[in-house]
């Protein structure tokens, strides 16, 4: 089919396999992961194809190699990597083939995290002014992150915030999303603010025994997968749990 000149796109449903044949096929124009995509189906998957919708989608999930099934006993639901374990999800494997959070536009963003975030919390002002039953519900600080469309198509965006860095326990993941929200409709040359809304609960790490607890340290953001800009900010005072796993009789 690639001999007649036209573009070919290669739309697969269901789960996530590992696409690598088809990536290193030039012949190949794109691939579209429609996933399971119901009895209109067809329609979106037509709209996305002849540019009468701008796609904006991300990966829900990691696509692992193939031979990760050589990797690891499927009995073994481990999340973290060990000597001999690579670990599952984007919090802790990091040779996906394409990554949790992965999606193309039809037009290209430009993302700047905007200077009227705080660079210094108080652990103690977040939990001391927070009222709920649950403290790892309460509402931190929001992210105004400003997108810009650089490209020639109007087009949604979808703003990822990833947390990492080196607070709470050992070991520590790759990155975790810890907020997300989609803008719509945004036209060539426009700027929009997406305020990204995150809990306690959103930015804090799990201690040895499963409690929920917000570590002081300093905690680095990135935008979007792959990164389209970094900032960071420290959490300041003593570590606060904000849930407790109940723990069995002893």
């Amino acid at each position: 089919m690639s001999e007649l000149g036209k573009p070919l796109v290669v739309t697969l449903l269901g789960d996530q396999l590992d696409d690598t044949p088809l990536l290193e096929l030039d012949e190949i124009s794109s691939i579209l992961w429609a996933n399971w995509p119901g009895q209109d189906g067809g329609v979106a998957v037509m709209k996305l194809i002849t540019g009468q919708e701008s796609p904006a989608g991300r990966l829900p999930v990691t696509q692992y190699p193939s031979s990760y099934t050589e990797q690891i006993p499927m009995t073994d639901m481990n999340l973290r990597p060990t000597c001999k374990y690579p670990g599952r999800t984007y919090r802790w494997y990091n040779k996906s083939i394409k990554p949790f959070g992965f999606g193309l536009h039809y037009t290209t963003f430009k993302a700047e995290i905007v200077t009227s975030f705080p660079a210094t919390l108080k652990i103690s002002d977040l939990v001391g002014r927070c009222t709920n039953q649950f403290p790892d519900t309460c509402e931190a600080p929001p992210l105004p992150v400003s997108i810009t469309n650089t490209g020639n198509r109007t087009s949604d965006y979808v703003a990822l915030a990833y947390l990492s860095g080196d607070y709470g326990p050992k070991p520590y993941p790759i990155k975790t999303l810890s907020a997300y929200t989609r803008l719509r409709g945004i036209t060539p040359g426009q700027t929009a603010t997406a305020e990204l809304k995150w809990t306690l609960g959103d930015i804090a790490r799990h201690d040895k025994e499963g409690n929920t607890v917000l570590y002081p340290g300093k905690y680095t953001i990135t935008i979007d997968e792959p990164t389209l800009t970094t900032a960071s900010f420290v959490l300041e005072g003593d570590a606060a749990v904000l849930d407790e796993w109940p723990a069995p009789a002893m």
